[in-house]
């Protein structure tokens, strides 16, 4: 809590309690939202079964399965741009906001991102206290682990794209899209986050619950710094670091 709040003291409060009206308007058509709410949802279930073959199949490399997961987080983006944000002139630039002017402005975001880490490792942590350890999602994700080390540089990548793609489509649009819906940022964080653990229910309950949190804290980063950069840049770093340091130590056994 102490982090939570050391973190929202860094970022400038806005000096409205709700955003300027113009700020509401749709950013897609609503049709175009709930197909997307859909395909997560019937996405979810669908990797709930392929998880249980996956450990089944014993791959020889795990690069095919990578490069597939980067082309699947770019159809999103993709999906969301081409039939959503064009048909009312918004750029995915509008999505991410903020912008890196001098090295400063880069730096800054580096910092936020850093301090931002601490708070979610420190929510992790926290959860993982109160909910018990969670067996059923390490064994979902162990299997995807890198192995080799051209795996880790392919996940690596994979992890940068998720970060940006994974911002961009729930912290960006839909975020601002339910904020356009019910007007109310707050309602917008907890949609979006919600949509964001439905998206991860295939790793069990107690990890979708998590990961609804952890979207929650992204969005409340979103919202505060009207940028996702720093989102970005944490999500892909922690995935990475998360990835590698997951397979290093179940080569040797700890989990």
């Amino acid at each position: 809590m102490k982090g939570y709040q050391v973190l929202m003291g860094y970022f400038p409060a806005t000096t409205e309690a709700t955003p300027k009206t113009d700020e509401r308007k749709l950013i897609a058509p609503v049709w175009h939202t709930i197909v997307l709410i859909v395909i997560m949802v019937l996405l979810s279930l669908s990797q709930m079964h392929q998880t249980q073959k996956l450990s089944a199949m014993n791959l020889s490399s795990r690069l095919p399965l990578y490069i597939f997961m980067i082309c699947f987080e770019l159809s999103l983006l993709l999906y969301v741009w081409g039939l959503g944000l064009r048909k009312t002139g918004t750029r995915v630039s509008d999505l991410i906001g903020g912008k890196w002017a001098t090295a400063s402005d880069f730096g800054r975001d580096v910092g936020v991102a850093l301090l931002f880490w601490v708070v979610v490792v420190a929510m992790l942590g926290a959860m993982n206290k109160i909910l018990g350890g969670n067996q059923g999602a390490l064994e979902a994700v162990k299997d995807l682990l890198p192995q080799s080390p051209a795996e880790m540089v392919v996940w690596v990548l994979l992890s940068v794209t998720a970060g940006f793609c994974e911002e961009t489509v729930f912290r960006g649009y839909f975020q601002k899209q339910f904020f356009a819906l019910t007007g109310r940022v707050e309602i917008a964080i907890v949609l979006q986050a919600i949509v964001f653990g439905i998206g991860h229910v295939y790793q069990g309950t107690k990890s979708a619950f998590v990961i609804t949190i952890y979207g929650a804290l992204f969005g409340i980063l979103a919202a505060k710094r009207k940028s996702l950069r720093p989102g970005m840049m944490q999500h892909a770093a922690q995935d990475s670091f998360s990835g590698i340091a997951a397979s290093i130590l179940a080569r040797h056994k700890y989990f």
